[in-house]
């Protein structure tokens, strides 16, 4: 099923170059993008982040816009919502001008245990604020950007670990634990596992280990306000948005999405379009419930899965995952020789997100990629190619039936895709493997090495007890961890 797809794929991207082709109105001329009304994103206490998906796509390749009525058409890049609006404030801070969240530009220096996460921001000073926090899964994901993908953040602005060819350095952890339980877990699931944001192949999942963390300050976005107007629609007051209360009720493929979204009917409103992969994921609920989305307002086809468990569809959003001239087959004296591309869209589980052998794997409310279609099957044996619709009108959404083709930046050499790496292993101080330098932390904070060497324990029993270490120096956790950072990165 998809659910393996993503991590096929992720390694697979790794030696894959988006194309430069022309895009949604690519003849050059003037773009049919009309200017989004801010006051709508700032009367909503949830405003959606638009994608940024400029481009248009068929089931393997770019292609111009196409025209209402025609395959394909109402994809992402024909309606554009709150264009994304960052400001770098100069001193490690990045403020996001539609939520007005403010985020840490760089992700911590080394990855951590979920446990250690949020205490890593509690304790975080930068740019002057001191009340970081720990974003949850909603608010990691609004910084998603799909223009181009790979990675899915913009990088001028956020900046990353690594270059992307270590998997273990891509994740981002959320403040959401994943406490949806199965009697069929595959291990990746199992314990404690937590929402985390993949920042190079961009999907959501839930996951155990050791990852990397980025830090918010600000009011908490994401909160939902249902209303079931009475009629098969749901309002959602809080992100201006209208959605159709029941599904489709069959899986479809992608462009059969798109025209069944097109043509609906339902309530009186015919202006319903597929939503993109932020829209989609607005609705789901990551409090721990199955399925992950308030079944008090929505109605979900009820389906049952390969270990005969209840279980709820997958459903299609209008965004494209651009995996284009993917699989190089060669180079020659001019460059690469490819084989033909493909392109994926992204989904949403609403309920279990199932390897082949049915064992949850990445969780429901996790969002992930699958093959538009079976006639581009990537032969992996493991697409889905058909799911569930639920549509979506209104919003601060205007039409754009050219997109905007100058949001693609494909194989852009300009684009900043490399930075530092950041630590992944079990060492104290994070500094890339190496050991600390234990005598500057025990300098600063007026204690002796022993004594801090003592304090900290023996490395190979795994993490210490920081704050039985404190107590022990007689120096607070922030302190101990802002020393053993300032060497390399607190543990």
């Amino acid at each position: 099923m998809t659910k393996q797809l993503k991590s096929l794929i992720s390694n697979v991207l790794l030696l894959s170059l988006f194309a430069l082709h022309a895009g949604c109105g690519s003849d050059g001329g003037g773009t049919d993008v009309q200017a989004v009304n801010s006051t709508g994103a700032s009367a909503m206490a949830y405003p959606i982040v638009d994608t940024g998906q400029g481009t248009c796509y068929d089931n393997s390749d770019l292609i111009e816009g196409p025209a209402e009525g025609e395959a394909f058409y109402g994809q992402d890049a024909q309606y554009t919502g709150n264009t994304p609006s960052y400001t770098d404030n100069g001193d490690g801070t990045i403020t996001d001008n539609i939520t007005g969240l403010v985020w840490t530009q760089e992700l911590s220096s080394y990855s951590m245990p979920w446990s250690d996460a949020s205490g890593y921001c509690e304790a975080l000073e930068a740019g002057g604020i001191t009340n970081w926090r720990l974003p949850n899964v909603k608010e990691l994901w609004s910084i998603r950007d799909f223009s181009t993908g790979w990675p899915w953040v913009d990088t001028d602005y956020f900046h990353l670990v690594g270059d992307g060819s270590d998997m273990g350095r891509h994740h981002s952890w959320t403040s959401n634990l994943y406490l949806v339980e199965s009697e069929y877990q595959n291990e990746q699931v199992q314990g404690d596992p937590a929402f985390i944001v993949n920042d190079w192949t961009g999907h959501i999942k839930a996951m155990s280990g050791r990852r990397f963390v980025r830090c918010v300050s600000g009011a908490e976005y994401g909160i939902n306000d249902f209303i079931d107007n009475g009629d098969g629609t749901v309002s959602d007051n809080a992100t201006g948005l209208m959605w159709s209360q029941d599904d489709n009720g069959e899986a479809i493929n992608w462009e059969a999405a798109l025209a069944y979204a097109e043509n609906a009917t339902i309530a009186g409103y015919d202006d319903w379009r597929l939503p993109n992969a932020k829209e989609l994921q607005s609705i789901a609920d990551y409090s721990g419930v199955f399925p992950a989305m308030d079944t008090s307002v929505f109605n979900l086809s009820k389906l049952t899965n390969i270990k005969g468990q209840a279980d709820y569809p997958f459903y299609w959003s209008s965004t494209t995952n651009p995996y284009i001239e993917a699989f190089a087959e060669g180079t020659t004296d001019t460059g690469s020789v490819y084989l033909p591309g493909y392109t994926y869209a992204w989904v949403l589980a609403a309920g279990y997100n199932t390897d082949p052998d049915g064992y949850d794997l990445h969780g429901a409310g996790s969002i992930v990629f699958d093959t538009k279609a079976e006639e581009v099957s990537d032969g992996s044996g493991i697409e889905a190619f058909y799911h569930h619709v639920r549509l979506v009108r209104g919003g601060n959404v205007t039409k754009t039936p050219d997109g905007d083709p100058g949001t693609y930046r494909g194989y852009d050499a300009t684009r900043v895709v490399s930075f530092p790496d950041g630590d992944t292993g079990n060492n104290a101080a994070g500094n890339a493997g190496g050991p600390p330098d234990f005598a500057v932390a025990a300098e600063q904070l007026g204690v002796t090495e022993a004594a801090l060497l003592a304090a900290l324990g023996d490395p190979t029993q795994g993490e210490p007890d920081y704050g039985a270490a404190a107590a022990t120096l007689g120096v607070t956790v922030e302190a101990l961890q802002a020393a053993l950072g300032a060497v390399g990165g607190a543990p």
